[in-house]
């Protein structure tokens, strides 16, 4: 029992008097950013505030007990809230029982289905997704979030933003319609919100500016104005959810549950990796895909709806000195007692201020620098990005991160259908005499051998290119006798790639080139004997380094060609040129005096 509490709970032993207390300071500060986040990521879903704050209470206790960062805090997060509105806002109405009951069973359907990822020991998936998929995404989420928030901001009926112009045609034309109390109470919870921030980093400058525009909403009569109010919390405490899962439902959530379950599991690997960078603590991804299945699985019978890693909420954990998971467990419980003490407070608060937050943390979620990066570094990364934002911002959520993880997969294949093919020779160097590329560092090289590296995947996706690369060798470098493939740098071999090779052995025997292998590793041998590229080759012709290989071609080489070449490529060279002038010494001269 206790060597299994350890294996999962390997942050017990670390637990002590001052970690205790370094964790209740972290809590304590992280439960009051998960106030006003909640309420405003509850908002972009479409659901009433107290599920955001259900949402943050339960989900991130299941995802730090079961996965295996001790410092990111899970729960409510905006790109997945807004995902999640954007895959059931078709099918249901915002904010109604059924809006509800659809929002805990996608959620459970994306929990089973992390969960099931994790299992599976899939967590390496997240590595064949470019970052700037990511960085796409939620850049064009963070404005549609921005946008979506205007008609709160202004208390006028606008579209949703999903369809850009008619939202933009409709805003052109909104003037009559504004409530000069509603955006004044916007624009004084923003600029507070950016002056608290100024003066100090370290204070809830979400929560103040809450309060500051709550008050002056209240000295203002704001309610009386046509200023809409949030209204009571129904109640703090996480009720129990009944699951309901028809044949019809199963069709219609199917599709949206694969796309979250999809971008948590992207969200959560890659901020428990930034995370990781500054406590120095080690990640393991199927853990973390455990971790986020539980958490929405076991959170979704808990009203609470799709929660992911919150890279603020991880910051500000790690920057208030978070030690251990601990705190984590005092944010949730912290957040249940404050809640429980002021829930009556939010019938007060202005629905115009909880936009001007939101807005400002979409507006902060908006990747400036990334995309400048990727626009001065990478053509490739830049064109990703740009794609998922546009696709993002331009036809759909869904459809964004669907096609920036097809570019992204794309991408990849491509990168390892084109492996590495290079001809070596020796080189001195500082270090000592190693083979390096001719072509990099203008090397001689023999005229009777050529020694050639392979590097990347042998399989049916790289073949071609590879065959391509082989006919460039023989159309470029004058014709040698023999053609030493190193195989070290082969990651993988298929069928289709043991074919190649098993062609390549048969073209060049018609040219009078002898095929070599040097074969170093035991998993590369067994796969060649088992594909039959041995038996092709034969037995003679394979070896487990280069100077076993250039010992045992010397044998077959032709010392009277040695005898004439000057390039002296191997440390062998001068001993076979006199071998091979002995040689022709002893040739006897023909008839005609040759």
């Amino acid at each position: 029992m206790s060597q299994t509490l350890h294996k999962w709970l390997p942050w017990l032993t670390f637990v002590n008097s001052s970690t205790v207390k370094a964790d209740f300071i972290a809590g304590i500060t992280c439960a009051s950013m998960s106030i006003p986040q909640g309420i405003a990521f509850a908002a972009i879903a479409g659901l009433p505030a107290e599920y955001g704050f259900y949402s943050a209470i339960v989900a991130p206790i299941i995802a730090v007990l079961f996965g295996s960062s001790w410092h990111m805090v899970c729960g409510p997060a905006t790109a997945i809230s807004a995902l999640l509105f954007s895959s059931l806002s078709g099918l249901y109405a915002p904010g109604s029982a059924e809006f509800i009951q659809a929002a805990l069973a996608i959620t459970f359907l994306a929990g089973l289905i992390q969960l099931a990822l994790g299992l599976a020991k899939l967590g390496n998936l997240t590595n064949f997704v470019s970052h700037a998929v990511m960085v796409g995404f939620i850049t064009g989420a963070a404005f549609l979030i921005m946008l979506s928030q205007v008609q709160h901001a202004l208390t006028a009926d606008l579209p949703r933003p999903e369809n850009l112009l008619s939202f933009i045609n409709a805003l052109l034309h909104v003037g009559p319609q504004i409530n000069l109390y509603s955006l004044s109470i916007c624009g004084v919870t923003i600029v507070s919100a950016m002056v608290i921030r100024q003066l100090s980093k370290k204070l809830p400058h979400y929560l103040l500016a809450l309060i500051v525009g709550s008050v002056f909403g209240y000295f203002m009569q704001a309610g009386t104005h046509g200023v809409p109010l949030v209204g009571e919390l129904s109640e703090a405490i996480p009720p129990f959810a009944l699951i309901e899962l028809s044949g019809d439902t199963l069709r219609e959530l199917a599709p949206g549950a694969v796309v979250l379950a999809l971008i948590g599991l992207l969200e959560a690997a890659s901020i428990s990796k930034a995370i990781a960078l500054k406590t120095h603590q080690e990640i393991d991804t199927n853990r973390e895909f455990i971790g986020q299945g539980m958490s929405n699985v076991v959170g979704s019978l808990f009203s609470n709806y799709m929660s992911s890693g919150s890279f603020t909420r991880s910051g500000i954990n790690v920057e208030a000195g978070a030690s251990t998971p601990l705190a984590i467990i005092f944010s949730s419980v912290f957040l249940l007692l404050i809640l429980s003490l002021i829930a009556p407070l939010f019938s007060h608060l202005p629905i115009p201020a909880m936009a001007g937050i939101i807005m400002l943390v979409g507006w902060r979620l908006i990747e400036f620098k990334e995309l400048l990066h990727y626009a001065k570094t990478s053509r490739a990364e830049i064109s990703i990005a740009l794609v998922t934002l546009l696709s993002t911002i331009g036809i759909s959520l869904e459809f964004g991160i669907l096609v920036g993880v097809g570019l992204s997969l794309a991408l990849f294949l491509n990168q390892t259908a084109k492996p590495n093919v290079r001809i070596l020779a020796p080189m001195d160097t500082n270090e000592g005499r190693y083979f390096h590329n001719i072509m990099h560092f203008d090397l001689e090289t023999c005229p009777q051998i050529h020694f050639i590296r392979l590097d990347g995947p042998l399989y049916f996706g790289s073949v071609d290119y590879m065959a391509k690369q082989f006919q460039n060798i023989e159309q470029e470098l004058p014709h040698k006798d023999h053609w030493v493939i190193l195989c070290r740098g082969l990651s993988a071999i298929d069928m289709q790639g043991a074919h190649f090779l098993k062609q390549l052995v048969d073209q060049r025997r018609q040219s009078h080139t002898q095929i070599h292998l040097v074969v170093r590793y035991l998993w590369q041998l067994d796969l060649l004997k088992r594909f039959g590229v041995l038996d092709k080759v034969g037995a003679a012709h394979i070896y487990p380094g280069k100077g076993i290989a250039i010992e045992k071609i010397e044998r077959d080489m032709d010392m009277q060609q040695c005898a004439r070449c000057d390039k002296n490529v191997f440390k062998e060279c001068h001993q076979r040129k006199q071998k091979g002038l002995a040689l022709i010494a002893k040739v006897p001269l023909s008839a005609d005096g040759n």
